[in-house]
């Protein structure tokens, strides 16, 4: 699409960033008011609403059309302008609105000369004052059918831009982007209670390309949060015998007595489509014990590459003893199934990282592509899935750290996984996935 602007915002409301699109129209046209030959101007430079001077005939509306397919189905809309810039008036401040067009229309080679203000000859495939196309559909109504109801308003200068926000305006965006057939633009309305209120936007094929039409899309992509399926601590052990499977903490880093701990987290991930392209993913955890000798350091998170196992063992920074079905330092599932390398199987290279201070009261793995890829594996082969294992410092004795497990009876102090996806629009019914 041409003229297409993307750029990032940080949004301070959500845990999404937004993303903004500045979209020229992918058609505009002019509603020439006639009861004779049809008129049109679907490849002029200017689009005109409101009254003119002349005799009879006066009205004038304009269309516009924008194809918002380039946000990804299931996308939430934030904020939307639309701005089109006047080029001549001499009506002075009039209102100028905006209606929800109810029936698809057309825009072809007509091109007006001079000024434009006349219009000229419809071609095919053009909107006309009767037909949304010239020798096809008729308007159920002359002039154009929308909502006589505006979806927003503004007080136009001759001379400034003109911008157009409102609820209303962003509902209807919203509707394009959840039901695209329902996209048929907007209809543009002048002040129609006298002559001489007429004005003149540029268009789309105007050359000068800054005073186009644009409309101006601020949304966020799909995400989920999600806690996790299971989780539990691998002890330091020669035998495996401690676990915290039912444990409201899991514990990772080095506390003093020298012997490790290492979290596993897993969350199930099979409720994103599996034609879905993850965007982005990230994991807080909340910290709850930090002990006195507390020091800076870093927490790793590592792919795990074993399934293993939670049961009912309930223990605190020693453990519990461990329980049937229970994954320990020595077992995936206690105390029939091992880990390859006792403290887990795992990709040594983590695929995030995140520093955490002796004052710090979460660990928060920002999105990677290493964690992207890992989501995107579990989505599309879900027995691929098992989780991450959890390391912290295992450098420094006493300098280990608690986060709140899933059976932390806080729900704010529970781990969550936050996860971005967009499906692309050519997948959505191919891969029997609705939206």
């Amino acid at each position: 699409m041409k003229n297409l602007l993307f750029f990032c915002l940080l949004s301070t409301t959500s845990l999404a960033p937004a993303v903004s699109i500045e979209l020229p129209p992918n058609k505009d046209n002019t509603l020439y008011e006639t009861s004779l030959i049809g008129l049109s101007n679907g490849a002029g430079q200017y689009f005109f609403a409101g009254r003119t001077n002349q005799k009879g005939d006066q009205l004038r509306r304009g269309l516009l059309s924008f194809d918002v397919s380039v946000i990804p189905s299931g996308s939430t809309i934030n904020q939307v302008s639309l701005e089109i810039t006047p080029s001549r008036s001499i009506a002075g401040q009039r209102t100028i609105t905006v209606h929800q067009a109810l029936t698809e229309w057309g825009e072809s080679n007509s091109d007006a000369p001079g000024e434009e203000g006349p219009g000229t000859e419809a071609e095919p495939g053009d909107a006309t004052w009767t037909n949304a196309f010239l020798d096809g559909a008729a308007w159920s109504t002359a002039g154009g059918d929308f909502d006589p109801v505006a979806l927003a308003s503004t007080l136009a200068n001759p001379s400034n831009t003109v911008s157009f926000t409102s609820t209303e305006l962003l509902n209807d965006v919203q509707r394009w982007v959840d039901t695209p057939a329902t996209n048929f633009g907007w209809v543009i309305l002048g002040d129609e209670s006298e002559a001489r209120t007429a004005y003149r936007f540029n268009t789309r094929e105007n050359p000068d390309v800054a005073t186009r039409p644009k409309l101006i899309i601020d949304y966020s992509l799909p995400q989920i949060s999600l806690n996790p399926s299971k989780d539990n601590t691998l002890y330091e052990t020669n035998d495996g015998g401690s676990s915290n499977g039912a444990g409201d903490k899991i514990f990772l880093g080095k506390p003093n007595n020298g012997l490790l701990r290492r979290g596993v987290l897993e969350f199930d991930v099979s409720v994103i489509p599996s034609a879905a392209q993850i965007t982005s993913v990230s994991l807080d955890l909340t910290i709850i014990d930090v002990p006195g000798s507390a020091q800076d350091g870093t927490a790793g998170l590592h792919l795990a590459l074993s399934e293993w196992g939670e049961a009912g063992s309930n223990g605190n920074g020693q453990g519990a003893p461990s329980q049937t079905g229970d994954a320990t330092w020595v077992h995936t599932f206690y105390d029939t199934e091992s880990w390859n390398n006792a403290g887990g199987d795992f990709m040594l290279t983590p695929s995030a990282s995140s520093s955490f201070t002796s004052g710090s009261t979460n660990i928060n793995f920002s999105s990677t592509a290493e964690l992207i890829a890992d989501v995107s594996t579990w989505v599309q082969d879900n027995q691929s899935n098992h989780g991450w294992v959890l390391l912290g410092d295992e450098v420094n004795n006493g300098n280990s750290r608690s986060v709140g497990s899933l059976d932390n009876t806080t729900t704010d102090s529970r781990p969550i996984l936050t996860i971005e996806y967009f499906v692309p629009e050519d997948l959505i019914f191919a891969s029997g996935f609705d939206g």
